[in-house]
């Protein structure tokens, strides 16, 4: 049995008629051209809905009328087809003209083992905040990310073209399961999932060519922090939040397998690096706390890193296409802190970017995501409507 058919209906299916066609490809050989509609994706197009069925599982939204879940395909961080999962789900009120406007919703990092992906893992807050969209008359979509669900097997955790693959291509899969979803589409993220906003905005116009982006809600987003605060723990400073050096650095050997672990990672630090194989991120927090210098070495191996991170993490160097709302917290004490919150901010506006940044006082990493959600609706529902939101880069 397949995997489609295993997981669900496959929308994969072609005409029962190809003649001589079917019949060369049952002998082997690949025909790009047989049946379906002529502007039906090829097999491994971005965008391409492999599978869905219907999702009551933990995550399931209570303001939806319909949650389904879904594989389709979308491109790797090697630049190669791969398949991931995610979820859809439509609000009770009905469509209105030109169909739900749709948010494309980013997780922030519940892990890096097979278990982890966000459609696993339950998050009262986050669940509580996509509600209230669903409420408002937006369709959501929750992508699963590259690495769950497809050939890859081990997730490229904060890679920003990787994640805004994902979270683009889920759009197009989106389209060719409901026929009441608008055209225009917005990208929301917290976290991880909001660099994953941010890298979107510099790199989209439109999904599948054809769905264009309206803009971006960055909540907390990941950037230039990420960098300091492993160049915190390398140097031998105290590290608040260690699970996440034991992520990316697995994630970082994913996208480089040259990167030695043994020769990165100092003994302390062996075990929780190992336990990050096969835990989520909530219980690696309750771990032993280690002492600084006891984390990770200097060397070649650590600069392989520090790269990874500068070049495909921290989305600072992209010139946005759609206007952006950048939200922090003041007292984020994670790798996002206002202070490389701003630095990001300050690289972006440099490149002609309007973003519209409001800060949060007294709110934490996850604590601010429902403080600004009065924001965030108003943010969407301008940039919707084609108006532009306040620049606070002017």
């Amino acid at each position: 049995m397949s995997q489609e058919e295993s997981i669900g209906v496959s929308y994969t299916r072609r005409k029962a008629h190809c003649g001589l066609a079917a019949l060369l490809a049952v002998a082997g050989l690949l025909l790009a051209a047989c049946g379906g509609d002529g502007d039906s994706p090829s097999v491994d197009a971005p965008g391409k809905l492999l599978s869905v069925q219907n999702y009551a599982g933990p995550t399931a939204l209570q303001e939806a009328s319909a949650n389904v879940s879904i594989s389709y395909v979308t491109t790797s961080f090697n630049g190669k087809p791969t398949t991931v999962n995610g979820l859809i789900s439509l609000p009770k009120t009905p469509p209105p003209a030109g169909g739900y406007p749709v948010i494309s919703w980013a997780n922030g990092t519940t892990g890096f083992a097979p278990q982890c992906a966000p459609s696993a893992v339950v998050s009262a807050v986050r669940d509580a905040y996509l509600n209230e969209w669903l409420k408002r008359g937006y369709a959501v979509l929750r992508t699963d990310y590259e690495g769950w669900g497809g050939a890859t097997g081990h997730r490229p955790l904060v890679h920003g073209t990787s994640n805004a693959n994902a979270v683009t291509d889920i759009v197009t899969a989106a389209h060719a399961y409901s026929s009441q979803l608008s055209n225009d589409w917005m990208v929301v993220g917290h976290s991880e999932g909001a660099g994953a906003a941010v890298w979107t905005a510099g790199l989209v116009d439109e999904a599948g060519g054809k769905y264009p982006l309206k803009g971006a809600i960055a909540i907390a987003p990941v950037g230039p922090g990420i960098l300091k605060f492993m160049d915190n723990a390398v140097n031998g400073g105290a590290v608040l939040g260690q699970p996440f050096l034991s992520v990316t650095v697995l994630a970082a050997k994913v996208v480089d397998p040259t990167i030695n672990l043994d020769a990165l990672v100092k003994e302390p630090m062996k075990s929780q690096v190992e336990a990050a194989r096969t835990q989520c991120l909530g219980p690696l927090f309750v771990l032993p706390q280690l002492q600084p210098g006891q984390y990770l070495n200097p060397g070649a191996d650590y600069d392989k890193v520090a790269r990874f991170l500068k070049t495909q993490q921290d989305p600072s160097a992209l010139t946005m296409r759609v206007p952006v709302s950048i939200i922090q917290g003041s007292n984020d004490e994670t790798t996002v802190t206002p202070p490389t919150t701003a630095q990001m901010i300050s690289s972006l506006c440099s490149r002609g970017a309007s973003i519209q940044y409001k800060e949060y006082a007294g709110q934490t990493h996850s604590g601010v995501i429902p403080t600004s959600q009065d924001d965030a609706f108003s943010f969407a529902a301008a940039a919707f409507a084609g108006n532009a939101p306040k620049n606070s880069c002017m």
